[in-house]
């Protein structure tokens, strides 16, 4: 596809990258933009020659042609894969994550990611999400294992997004955690945004999105050095991108073995995120049955426990 832009009078002087931005109704991103100068795909005056700097300073009358290459075609393929479906209905079903496995991927990433999985074991998947998303209504991250709702068709999809958006499925999950709160018990109660350097990062900031975390301390281990380890049940009033790991980590107690949040992380890579989605309780959105689901602790969480006291 090409675009053919001219530069009017309430541009002159603009960045290359800002103008097209705005002559193009911000239908293309500066980001992007700034990708395809890059890559050559952006010319003047109908040269053969491409501008090749973002900051270039347009003038009146000056045109300028974009070149955007036609998008791959992205395609989903099923894969066979080692993760257990603990409970199946007729329109959605509720799995275990394993750690390591990304929830989906997408156009840029071609791993393969739980929707893969899906696609191998149900015949139907919602399309609600997105070409990507089949099936996915939530998700947890990569490193994050335990119980996950799949949508199997897009009723179910849209009747089980009203319900985590009106918070009526209560999710649990358990983290094991380097030293304690200072508290016990408590309502974290802090907005979550992005990183301002570390793209991808999340942090707590003032200009972030709501975020409130519940957590209850439920043991603590002393080890043999002095060091002191707990063991939080966590409940989320709100679900950001990674909001227990920064919530906890703004608290001074980052998620054991969080590669990403977490200076010790590396110490403790052998156990991976020890951070798992263990209980999920809804009113089944298409009857009177009360789902209550619950998983045992995951063997790196067990493992973790033994060998704590020897840290």
């Amino acid at each position: 596809m090409k675009i053919v832009l001219e530069v009017t009078e309430e541009f002159q002087d603009f960045r290359l990258d800002v103008f097209l931005n705005k002559a193009t109704g911000d239908e293309l991103s500066r980001t992007s933009i700034q990708r395809l100068i890059r890559d050559g795909q952006v010319s003047l005056n109908s040269t053969e020659f491409p501008i090749s700097k973002p900051n270039y300073k347009v003038s009146v009358g000056e045109i300028f042609t974009i070149f955007i290459p036609p998008k791959k075609q992205f395609r989903l393929e099923p894969i066979q894969m080692d993760f257990e479906i603990v409970k199946e209905w007729e329109d959605f079903a509720i799995i275990n994550k394993p750690a390591g496995l990304s929830s989906h991927g997408g156009p840029g990433d071609a791993s393969p990611s739980l929707v893969n999985g899906l696609l191998y074991y149900f015949k139907e998947l919602s399309k609600e999400g997105g070409i990507i998303r089949p099936g996915i209504v939530h998700r947890l991250d990569k490193p994050t294992s335990g119980l996950m709702i799949i949508a199997k068709n897009d009723k179910a999809h849209i009747a089980l997004s009203k319900l985590f958006q009106t918070r009526k499925i209560e999710k649990t999950y358990f983290a094991w955690l380097i030293q304690s709160p200072k508290l016990p018990e408590g309502r974290i109660d802090s907005p979550i945004g992005r990183h301002p350097t570390e793209r991808i990062k999340m942090c707590v900031r003032r200009d972030g999105r709501k975020s409130i975390t519940n957590y209850k301390i439920i043991k603590t281990i002393s080890s043999s050095k002095h060091r002191l380890f707990s063991l939080a049940e966590i409940r989320l009033e709100t679900g950001r991108t990674h909001q227990i790991r920064v919530h906890f980590q703004s608290l001074g107690s980052p998620v054991v073995g969080d590669m990403l949040y977490s200076r010790t992380g590396n110490e403790f890579s052998k156990y991976g995120l020890l951070l798992f989605s263990q209980k999920l309780k809804f009113q089944n959105p298409f009857s009177d049955e009360v789902i209550e689901l619950e998983l045992e602790f995951p063997e790196n969480f067990m493992r973790f426990e033994k060998e704590a006291v020897l840290k």
